[in-house]
């Protein structure tokens, strides 16, 4: 049953939805309405186009199939199989925080199953990679010591009658996770000792995350198989196809590459001992953190995971030289938006998808709507 939502003022002035076209902008507010309380709702073609689109004849399945993948493909929208029916489910993934629920019911549609590890990955990036118990950063990548690793805690103990519903979880330390549910309900939560060291495993995992990305020929699309409720993946076929939202490689971290661009000379060669990631840090910081509050770390994570995706130096450099001159954050956000500026300052065309066939399908219908015009003004005059 559609609920009554609302819409923040914020969100047209939002960089990564600006980026998108009108329709997948308009479908992500449908979804608000489409989704329980829990943020979670069916996820087929013909079930949103029944819903968000039932007077727009000019758009297809297929359209339609291609506008719930820029919402997942950005990780606005979270796809999974879910339930002993195997249904084909979405979860809006920051639901709580566009929407604030005055007297929440309980969900009856199935939650994305905790044990898949995307799943978990899911809620700690909704959760800004923080532990929600101690406040502390979780490691991005499984490090050495477990007791630093992201787990999956309930806020009501599943024994207390909590589900795994997106509001009763959250993401926290395996060793925060396990003093949280040795200790009283009610008792006020103390950081565990085992937390020690947590700095040195952050840094570990930065550094396997770097790895992974130059080294493994595992970069993701933007479309992986949705996650089943038993770690089952369903092709697109049947389901959401290809589609796990993330920002960008493992942890989608990064927007989309652009478009290739031969280059021989990159702004920041690869040649020398430090890695690149390294090397283009260092300038973009001593070129613009003065009067800035950049995070050595944030800045290199993100380049890393842009440069795995492909995306040729220059072009990201270029990038990151719009942003830091409009002193903004460094995130897969604000890359996305200036890799948009730079495609249109370089083609002079409209980087939005799904433009061509947008204003084709206006054309045919003021043509259609003149024929039908002139058809009845003949018949008037006979």
């Amino acid at each position: 049953m559609p609920r009554i939502r609302t819409v923040k003022p914020e969100f047209w002035e939002d960089e990564l939805l600006g980026v998108m076209p009108r329709d997948a902008r308009l479908l992500f507010i449908a979804t608000f309405n489409m989704a329980d309380d829990e943020g979670i709702l069916r996820w087929t073609p013909a079930y949103i186009k029944a819903q968000a689109f039932m007077y727009d004849d000019d758009l297809t399945l297929k359209d339609v199939d291609q506008l719930m993948r820029c919402l997942t493909d950005t990780g606005l929208l979270f796809p999974y199989v879910g339930g002993v029916a195997k249904q084909q489910m979405a979860v809006v993934v920051n639901f709580r925080k566009h929407q604030r629920i005055n007297r929440p019911q309980k969900g009856k549609l199935p939650p994305p199953a905790l044990g898949a590890w995307p799943v978990r990955e899911m809620y700690a990036r909704r959760d800004g990679w923080t532990c929600q118990l101690c406040g502390s950063e979780i490691p991005r990548r499984i490090v050495v010591n477990d007791d630093h690793n992201l787990a999956i805690g309930h806020i009501r103990p599943v024994a207390a009658g909590g589900s795994d519903h997106p509001s009763n979880v959250r993401a926290v330390h395996q060793a925060c996770g396990r003093s949280r549910y040795s200790s009283a309900e009610d008792e006020e939560f103390i950081p565990p000792a085992a937390l020690s060291g947590l700095e040195d495993s952050l840094n570990e995992s930065l550094n396997r995350s770097v790895n992974d990305s130059v080294n493994e020929s595992h970069a993701q699309s933007n479309f992986d198989p949705p996650v089943g409720t038993g770690g089952d993946f369903s092709s697109l076929n049947h389901s959401l196809t290809e589609g796990k939202g993330r920002e960008g490689n493992r942890e989608r971290k990064g927007p989309p590459p652009p478009p290739q661009q031969s280059s021989t000379s990159p702004a920041v060669s690869q040649t020398g001992e430090r890695a690149i990631e390294d090397r283009m840090t260092d300038a973009f910081l001593e070129r613009y953190k003065a009067g800035n509050a950049y995070s050595a770390r944030q800045i290199r994570r993100v380049i890393a995971d842009t440069l795995a995706n492909g995306t040729d130096p220059d072009e990201l450099w270029s990038a990151l030289e719009r942003i830091g001159a409009a002193s903004k954050p460094v995130s897969a956000g604000t890359l996305q938006f200036a890799f948009a500026e730079i495609r249109k300052s370089a083609t002079g065309a409209d980087v939005l998808p799904f433009r061509d066939r947008q204003q084709q399908a206006t054309d045919d219908l003021f043509d259609r709507a003149m024929a039908r015009a002139q058809a009845r003004m003949q018949q008037e005059t006979s």
